[in-house]
């Protein structure tokens, strides 16, 4: 026990210094994770399901870690490290410190839509905490929020929220989706939650995750492990000791940049929204601390299936998946806001390392799209739940023309009333348009292997048709 402990002493505490290569170790069994845990392997990513883990090290202990486990994979370079910027990229196709300023300004003043940069509080090293808010909607309406850059090193986050953000804009008035949602919703994004540990990364700074707090000795506080949910909890799911990279800091809300976006979250009171990471390909919900169901187990699943159904994310919560989180964002905004439960997700972007993307401009496309089809249904889904829904009647050559809804969300049986002088055929849509049901004679039983979510009820008469939407929750 004492060799396991002194071995792990040191690929651990050189790490904090010098870790900059990623390790792929097949993994077999829950006890091959316990293993590679407890020899004190820094793991970035993997799957319990699909049997492996990454972990990075420092490169003097690459040759000492394959030879330990003669399957490992020595993963590229470029995904642990930050290469040389050209002059017109601080990081690559990544947005750097400077770029990200630069794009969200230029946002807010080229559209109506999109609020100045704002700040609600300050960093550690005292840089601005900022947010932005896209809308078209009026006062009072529910929010959304969309952060990333929790972790300074998973500049893959960014780039979802920003292409999102160009996405809503740049479609609103075309897209009916973007159309509703900007109508009906205040969208609200952080793009940096740890501003000083990103810019510390930029351009070459090294692979630094937490923020900028060493007074304690180590390199930071995970700010991930440091909500006042559940904080603490165990110390499998976070660190009391500095130099891990999940320590989680003196005491709950320790620091700066999760005290003031704790507060300002609680102000604005979200419906839910995503918190993105990077990476591994995964969509967790709460509870982390302990790999517990929610009392909306239901419906984190439901829409969980629903939103990888095209990217193929794995989903659940982090528990089933690889290992227990305490102390995390999606727990508090869970757990603990001051108002309804929030339904928020964590998004693990399917990125390549940490820096994967930064010469491959595909691969960054691919995964904007991949994550703009899951952000485009959770703003569906959180809506419907607050009983937003389209025109269910018109007048129609002088006639009336109606779709009345029993009750919304539903769980087994959906009644529905139309109103119509001539016969008129019903249907049932997913988001997409694609027809998943015709009902009949005002009811329609749900069948037990459709998934929850949002979808929309259509009636149509000759050469008319109006529509209701509505959210199956069970």
């Amino acid at each position: 026990m004492r060799k396991i402990l002194v071995a792990a002493l040191l690929l651990v505490l050189p790490a904090v210094m010098n870790a900059d290569r990623l390790i792929r170790i097949p993994m077999q069994t829950d006890s091959d994770f316990t293993v590679v845990r407890d020899m004190g392997y820094e793991i970035t990513a993997g799957s319990r399901a699909d049997g492996y883990v990454d972990v990075l090290v420092s490169q003097r202990f690459v040759g000492e870690t394959m030879q330990r486990y003669p399957g490992a994979k020595l993963l590229p370079r470029e995904w642990s490290e930050l290469v040389s910027a050209t002059d017109d990229n601080e990081m690559g196709f990544y947005h750097g410190p400077n770029e990200n300023a630069l794009f969200w300004a230029t946002l807010a003043e080229t559209n109506d839509m999109v609020d100045t940069p704002t700040s609600y509080g300050t960093s550690y090293e005292g840089r601005d905490l900022n947010y932005i808010r896209i809308t078209n909607a009026p006062a009072g309406a529910p929010a959304i929020l969309f952060t990333a850059l929790t972790h300074a090193r998973e500049p893959g986050s960014n780039s979802v929220v920003i292409d999102w953000a160009q996405w809503l804009t740049t479609e609103y008035g075309s897209d009916t989706m973007a159309t509703f949602i900007l109508d009906n919703a205040q969208i609200y994004i952080i793009p940096i939650v740890n501003p000083d540990g990103y810019e510390y990364n930029n351009p070459e700074g090294g692979n630094q995750r937490k923020n900028m707090n060493f007074s304690a000795g180590g390199d930071g506080v995970d700010i991930n492990r440091n909500y006042s949910y559940m904080w603490g909890y165990d110390d499998s799911g976070s660190s009391p000791y500095p130099s891990s990279q999940t320590y989680r800091g003196t005491a709950p809300l320790s620091e700066p940049e999760t005290l003031a976006e704790t507060i300002w979250i609680d102000s604005i009171e979200p419906l839910g929204g995503f918190h993105y990471h990077t990476y591994g390909g995964m969509l967790l919900y709460p509870y982390g601390y302990n790999n517990t169901p929610t009392p909306h187990q239901s419906t984190f699943q439901g829409w969980a299936a629903q939103m990888t159904a095209q990217n193929g994310y794995e989903y659940g919560r982090a528990g089933e998946i690889l290992y227990d989180v305490n102390g995390d964002a999606v727990d508090w905004s869970y757990g603990e806001s001051t108002h309804e439960p929030m339904l928020f997700f964590t998004p693990e972007v399917d990125d390549n390392g940490f820096w994967g993307c930064q010469s491959d401009t595909s691969l960054l496309v691919t995964n904007n799209l991949e994550c703009r089809y899951m952000n485009k249904l959770l703003c569906m889904n959180l809506l419907s739940m607050v009983g937003i829904e389209e025109t269910g009647s018109a007048e129609v050559d002088g006639s009336s023309f109606g779709l009345a809804l029993g009750s919304n969300p539903v769980g087994t049986v959906l009644s529905y009333t139309v109103t119509s002088s001539v016969p008129a055929s019903v249907s049932v849509l997913d988001v997409t348009g694609r027809v998943v049901a015709v009902p009949s004679g005002g009811s329609w039983a749900i069948p037990v292997n459709l998934q929850n979510g949002v979808y929309f009820l259509r009636a149509e008469n000759e050469n008319h048709a109006v529509s209701q939407k509505f959210t199956i929750l069970r």
